[in-house]
């Protein structure tokens, strides 16, 4: 079972936001996987928790952390950022599953159970040390563009995605993925253990326990 490790975090982040944390693990995709991650999806649809949520935070299913941290960052933070929260979000009051890959679905289902994001990445097309930092306005991996100052996850090479956002999508996972690198950022209100601990979930979901 792959080990989850903590990232760097810049210094003048951590003097500008507060206590950040970047946790990570290398996690490879079992056969069993979508069926773990559906089944957990289907424990939480329509529940009244996962409804009860929703009302008290916005609309959002994020930890209320996430959306101040958003806020602190210049972001709106009544509009879900990443397609994965809208995915969670439609789950969990119409009991729709949208998504085929496992990886997402698994996903979805840490997002739910305990409202921490996690970001995934086609573990074939990055390679770590990672850390958390702001661009000089450098590229992603695919060519896409930043803007100096955006707050990146970076690896050795450079920005692989947003901090709060999507990541260019020749570095998302596909359905054939069986490698996948997963992050989550913990904030200023969220407990370190819960953040390092939905990663550990996503590995072991992913390993299809």
């Amino acid at each position: 079972m792959a080990d989850v490790s903590a990232g760097r975090i810049a210094p003048d982040l951590v003097a500008e936001f507060g206590e950040l944390e970047l946790w990570t693990a290398t996690a490879t995709v079992a056969r069993a996987a979508a069926a773990t991650g559906r089944e957990r999806l289907g424990r939480l649809s329509g529940t009244f928790r996962a409804a009860e949520r929703i009302r008290e935070r916005g609309g959002r299913l994020l930890d209320a952390a996430y959306p101040a941290f958003e806020r602190q960052t210049g972001l709106d933070a009544t509009v879900p950022p990443t397609a994965l929260e809208r995915d969670a979000r439609e789950v969990v009051v119409t009991g729709a599953l949208r998504a085929g890959d496992p990886v997402v679905a698994v996903r979805l289902a840490v997002l739910a159970e305990v409202g921490v994001p996690l970001m995934a990445l086609d573990a074939a097309r990055t390679s770590g040390p990672w850390q958390v930092r702001a661009t000089a306005g450098e590229p992603y991996r695919d060519g896409s563009p930043t803007t100096a100052g955006d707050l990146v996850v970076a690896d050795t090479v450079g920005p692989v995605a947003p901090v709060v956002g999507d990541p260019p999508g020749p570095l998302v996972p596909g359905s054939r993925t069986r490698e996948v690198v997963l992050f989550a950022v913990r904030v200023p209100g969220v407990a370190s253990w819960e953040v390092s601990e939905a990663v550990w979930r996503a590995v072991h979901y992913l390993a299809g326990t």
